[in-house]
């Protein structure tokens, strides 16, 4: 990894064009380093260059927002935002704030050349950004494009928000020159979007998908379109977020009514059934589309050209998330994924004959590489490519830890190609087979390992998914706040001083305390959620271990990162630690957190010392058959510890049914399977053992 940028002075004459003569006020004082600590850590995500030494108090209302003329509808969002803390004008302006992007025909806000072609040299040449003082009355927000316009508004805004409450507002003079590390960060998945756009920008997040792009019912003979979310794209847009409509997974397309409209563009074959995950328990089997049939390529021009006309410009095609295949000759000679990438791309060649500048990306199927290579070779370069939930495909067993590696897209993101992943881990299991198993995650450390492995894979983008409707930010606000952390900043910030700046922007009594939490607890949850997590438990690998009387091996599996048994006590007195510090919180979430955790590693010990046991031990004699019952004994007491602390953590965050999935069938409680799998787990081995070897 990269040594830590340096903070550094600039000589704000020498980068700044005069500015006109500043209007007479209060003049600066100088910050102790304590209050200018404080300040940076309500920064979120750091800035990559800061210097914070002085600051104004000027009167609420006495503060004047000023866009460079001809400002564009981002511009104009950043100003509004900053005119929310800066008050109502109610007075002689004794502060100036000046907004707007490098205009030639705007000399007041003018950098000089060395500092505009600084700006140009910066990653990611639409956001980087300067926030400079000129005297003690002037401050310049200014950037190449409205996007880093917009995000210096941001930091400002963070910024003025410590003296919110107060009758003067304190004006940092900061000098900040900040760009971001990764070009896209966001979440592919989360709940409300009218709340949650908003927040994921005031981050710096700029990338979401739209929840609810949903495609008009099919109808045979007529013209198909699409509903979008035009208010909250258009939103999105001028707070610098690109909220992204969706084509759904080409196998999902059977509920738009597409195959009862046109029964000859549905998949032949059961092989053209791409089945249903675990998590999903029961309804449609998800047949493929005839992706080779020329009306089926009309059908998604269609659609794409629709969404273009509403104003999209850019795209998100999902290829068939599972592997099938239409058995018809024109597809197997070719393969499913590539006739359907080929329908996407000539689709869209189409619509940019009307709208130019409309673009797509091709979404890869999420749990095969089938025909991956000749997709990507095919799509023109300008078109992006995604991948999601290929962290069980991409992980390659390494000390300390796992490496993620795609040749192949690795190889094209090397040669600047176009590449984004949706893997961020920012729940408990990122493997999107199991989203039933949703439980507490507050560990930067998994979140900032994977974002620096795709930075060194060079990939464009990096996002999370979220599977929660309710509590989303009650129990990944810190997971996401690490991914706009570390997705801006790479090498700013330890983990524990992200941790103390997200407390301290929480309201949280201690943010210190709550850093050494996060410090102690944040690498062991590395640990157990990164490893055979929840597969073990979910299709039942534990039962079969024993069942079949297979010796465990530390290192592989769920027990990936125990090395050897001392690592379980320790990773439990390191939970015993944690929960000494999170009993003092007045929120009882963390300490909730920490019993999950800590009941984990209790049950993956319980577990590994009774597959020891039934593997090396003949079990004929009285010592040995006594233990064995020890070591049941040991494995229910460990499973209710584990059933418990969920429980108790969910009951905390709500009454009874604020965990039932939406539009589901009451009988499916998705949320409770965590549960259901331990207590499977447990009472099959139990049930098994006592029928078999209890004499």
């Amino acid at each position: 990894m990269r040594a830590r940028r340096l903070v550094f002075a600039v000589n704000v004459a020498a980068w700044l064009m005069p500015l006109s003569p500043p209007a007479s006020g209060a003049a600066s004082v100088a910050l102790s380093r304590e209050e200018a600590v404080r300040w940076v850590r309500r920064l979120l995500p750091l800035p990559h260059e800061i210097r914070l030494d002085r600051k104004v108090a000027v009167p609420r209302g006495r503060i004047t927002v000023a866009l460079r003329p001809g400002a564009g509808l981002v511009e104009r969002q950043a100003a509004e935002e900053i005119s929310s803390f800066a008050g109502a004008a109610d007075g002689k302006p004794l502060f100036t704030i000046l907004v707007g992007i490098q205009d030639a025909a705007w000399r007041q806000g003018a950098l000089s050349e060395a500092r505009r072609k600084r700006l140009e040299s910066l990653p990611n040449r639409d956001q980087p950004y300067v926030i400079l003082p000129a005297g003690d009355s002037t401050l310049l927000l200014t950037a190449l494009d409205g996007k880093g316009v917009y995000y210096a508004a941001r930091t400002l805004c963070q910024l003025l928000e410590a003296s919110a409450r107060q009758r003067d507002v304190d004006v940092p003079l900061a000098e900040i020159t900040d760009w971001p590390d990764l070009e896209e960060r966001g979440l592919w998945n989360f709940p409300e979007p009218a709340s949650w756009v908003p927040w994921m920008a005031s981050l710096k997040l700029n990338y979401g998908k739209m929840s609810n792009t949903q495609l008009k019912t099919v109808e045979r003979g007529r013209k198909n379109g699409v509903v979008i979310e035009k208010s909250l794209y258009e939103q999105a847009r001028r707070q610098a977020m690109q909220y992204m409509p969706y084509l759904i997974h080409l196998n999902f397309l059977d509920a738009s009514g597409l195959f009862r409209a046109y029964p000859e563009l549905a998949g032949r074959g059961d092989a053209a059934l791409a089945g249903r995950y675990f998590a999903h328990k029961r309804g449609s089997q998800h047949r493929v589309p005839f992706a080779g049939h020329p009306l089926f390529q009309k059908i998604v021009e269609e659609w794409l050209e629709d969404m273009a006309a509403q104003g999209v410009d850019e795209v998100s095609c999902w290829l068939s998330e599972r592997p099938a295949e239409d058995q018809r000759p024109e597809t197997t000679a070719a393969g499913q994924f590539v006739l359907e990438g080929r329908a996407l791309v000539n689709a869209w060649r189409e619509v940019r004959k009307r709208y130019p500048g409309f673009r797509i990306r091709l979404f890869l199927s999420t749990v095969t590489t089938e025909r991956d290579y000749r997709v990507v070779a095919e799509a023109p370069p300008e078109v992006r490519i995604e991948r999601a939930c290929a962290t069980a495909l991409e992980r390659i067993t390494h000390l300390p830890r796992d490496l993620f590696r795609y040749p192949l897209l690795d190889h094209y993101a090397a040669e600047g190609r176009w590449v984004a992943s949706y893997d961020v881990p920012v729940g408990a299991n990122a493997r999107v087979d199991t989203p039933e198993y949703k439980l507490p995650q507050t560990s930067v450390h998994r979140v900032r390992d994977y974002l620096v492995q795709l930075s060194q894979r060079r990939y464009r983008g990096a996002y999370g998914m979220l599977a929660w409707s309710k509590k989303a930010r009650e129990t990944y606000g810190f997971s996401t706040a690490a991914l706009a952390e570390y997705g801006w900043n790479l090498n700013g910030r330890s983990t524990r001083e992200f941790a103390v700046a997200w407390a301290t922007r929480e309201g949280m009594e201690d943010p210190e305390a709550f850093g050494e939490w996060s410090e102690i607890m944040g690498p062991v949850e590395f640990d157990v959620y990164d490893s055979d997590f929840p597969i073990a438990y979910s299709w039942g690998k534990f039962i079969q271990l024993i069942r079949e009387r297979r010796r465990p091996y530390l290192g592989e599996g769920v027990f990936r990162y125990y090395t050897g048994p001392r690592d379980f006590s320790e990773k439990i007195a390191a939970c015993d630690r944690a929960m000494a510090i999170a009993g003092r919180f007045r929120n009882p979430y963390f300490a909730d957190e920490t019993r999950i955790v800590r009941s984990y590693v209790r049950l993956a010990h319980s577990l590994y010392e009774l597959a020891e046991h039934v593997s090396t031990d003949s079990l004929e004699t009285l010592a040995g058959q006594e233990r064995l019952r020890e070591s049941l004994r040991q494995l229910e007491a460990a499973g209710e510890e584990n059933t418990g602390a969920i429980r108790l953590w969910r009951n905390h965050l709500g009454p009874a049914g604020w965990d039932r999935p939406p539009n589901m069938d009451s009988s499916v409680q998705r949320v409770l399977d965590a549960i259901q799998g331990t207590h499977t787990t447990v009472s099959e081995i139990k049930d098994f053992l006592e029928g078999r070897y209890f004499y």
